[in-house]
């Protein structure tokens, strides 16, 4: 179900149908903010059909989380036709995503230019991270292929976005990639858990993949160096509860190893994918939840395209609700309706 695979220097689609592939930077600043950035092909949350190629379903996802809530959401599926690779990497329409291996450091600049539902104007931002490659994964074979690019490492974040002041970050970055030949409904997993803490001298990252037999847990230290350090799970336990409002939760206190982290209120929650910060007595981050039985329920799937920016820069009549800076959401509303 989990292979903790060495890094494919090169991000590409993968070659038959129903598989997936994102890579994903994030930052964490002292204050608890940070930015999430995800970039690749199908994947799993907009539940494309598992007979197409990956190639086909091109997307973005930037969330900016500030006091506790995502004060900038954006997610855009792009026309394959207007996707092409470049040194380094690929232009997504207007958008330029690098993430490349220099030496023994690993480098991602993404430049974005991202349409804003009812605004005049657009977005634009940038994103920059540099740290040590990551090496010592153990390439255990399987699937579904997790890889570590690069943490502990640097990263600035900016934005200048119609009707809202810029926004500017610096803090701890953290890159990895996910890679599978075959559909996410296909490997087996009931549900998944990830998390990663900046903790002073290391990062420290937990994995667990649940599904009908024991589950696979990796508990990870990044060490500045880039070497990951892969430990024995003999500890792998939740008490109390964080979410819940569209029936999924997960544990507001978790205990890997000897490790105890604790997870605040999500930031994004549904009923297949919960957010939230995680924080141990001397280190903060994010965690994730995964429910994937759950993501093509016809219940949600419709709610989930009202966040989607099309290929066409369209959408639904409520994006302006669901996308761009929070503050302006219910005065894009207008605009958007009029047009």
């Amino acid at each position: 179900m989990l292979n903790p695979a060495a890094p494919r220097l090169a991000h590409t689609p993968p070659a038959g149908q129903g598989g997936f592939a994102w890579r994903y930077v994030d930052l964490v600043d002292d204050t608890g903010g940070g930015v999430v950035l995800i970039w690749g092909w199908a994947l799993p949350f907009l539940a494309s059909p598992a007979t197409d190629a990956p190639a086909d379903h091109p997307v973005i996802n930037l969330v900016v989380y500030q006091g506790g809530v995502p004060t900038f959401y954006h997610l855009q599926r792009f026309d394959p036709a207007a996707v092409r690779a470049v040194p380094g990497g690929w232009r997504f329409g207007d958008n330029l995503l690098q993430s490349e291996r220099e030496g023994d450091g690993w480098r991602v600049r993404a430049v974005l230019d991202l349409p804003v539902a009812g605004a005049a104007g657009r977005a634009r931002a940038e994103l920059h991270l540099h740290g040590p490659a990551a090496f010592g994964h153990p390439g255990q074979g399987g699937p579904h292929a997790w890889s570590v690019l690069s943490t502990p490492a640097s990263a600035t974040f900016s934005l200048e976005c119609p009707g809202i002041a810029p926004i500017a970050m610096v803090g701890r970055g953290y890159h990895d990639e996910n890679h599978c030949e075959r559909p996410l409904t296909a490997l087996g997993i009931r549900e998944w858990a990830w998390g990663r803490v900046a903790e002073p001298e290391a990062e420290r990252i937990h994995y667990s993949v649940m599904g009908s037999g024991e589950p696979v847990s990796l508990d990870v230290t990044a060490w500045p160096s880039g070497r990951l350090e892969f430990g024995r799970v003999n500890t792998f336990s939740g008490e109390g509860r964080v979410g819940g409002t569209w029936g999924f939760s997960a544990p507001q206190r978790l205990q890997v190893n000897e490790q105890a982290l604790s997870a605040g209120a999500p930031v994004d929650e549904s009923s297949f994918y919960l957010r939230f910060p995680l924080t141990s007595p001397r280190g903060r981050g994010w965690g994730e939840r995964v429910r994937p039985a759950a993501i093509g329920s016809r219940w949600m799937q419709p709610m989930v395209q009202l966040c989607v920016t099309g290929p066409d820069d369209g959408g639904s009549f409520l994006l302006p609700w669901f996308s761009g800076p929070r503050a302006t959401r219910l005065a894009r509303l207008g605009p958007w309706w009029r047009r």
